[in-house]
């Protein structure tokens, strides 16, 4: 019998320590449980962060997606312009160099003009002196010969007088003269 208690006790033993084996493997369980259940929980967490993530991500893919294109657009616009206006610079560039010639040319022109202008001017200038000089002479000359043609018409006037004096007294003679003939005539009559 006392084999049998012997034995029972081992197994007493056994299965008190198999108990507390379960009882442990059972807490170890549930902590792995609890563990895999917080584990699913936090991968759930993770999931729905992920997928709210991956939408947020999304959203900002669309938005940069839209902003690029936006962008693109943008730059496609101002690279246009850019040419435009670089091809404008180039023509107004090209201009200006055509105009700069120009001027030079016209200055030059006009340099010439002005020494052809002032040529002329002096010419003019010494062709006026001359003539005025010949005019002064002219008006000395004509002053002159009008105050001789004046004198003469003077003298003219004067001989004029003079002569008609002569006529007059000539004729009072005359008359005297044929008085005297005809008192002549009558008296030998």
């Amino acid at each position: 019998m006392h084999d049998v208690e012997l034995r029972e006790e081992s197994m007493l033993k056994r299965i008190t320590e198999k108990d507390k084996t379960i009882s442990k493997m059972s807490n170890v369980v549930e902590a792995y449980e609890r563990t895999i259940a917080e584990l699913i929980s936090e991968k759930e967490i993770l999931i729905r962060n992920h997928e709210i993530e991956c939408d947020s991500l999304k959203q900002d893919n669309e938005i940069n997606a839209q902003h690029l294109e936006s962008l693109e657009k943008t730059f496609s616009n101002l690279y246009a312009k850019y040419e435009r206006m670089k091809k404008n610079a180039i023509k107004y560039k090209e201009n200006e160099e055509k105009l700069v010639e120009k001027v030079v040319k016209l200055e030059e022109c006009l340099r010439a003009q002005e020494q052809r202008y002032e040529k002329m001017k002096c010419h003019a200038m010494s062709q006026l002196e001359i003539a005025n000089t010949k005019i002064d002479e002219a008006i000395r000359n004509h002053s002159q010969e009008s105050a001789k043609l004046k004198a003469q018409i003077k003298k003219e006037e004067l001989y004029r007088i003079s002569i008609n004096e002569q006529l007059i007294q000539k004729s009072k003679e005359n008359e005297e003269l044929v008085k005297i003939c005809d008192e002549l005539i009558s008296e030998t009559n």
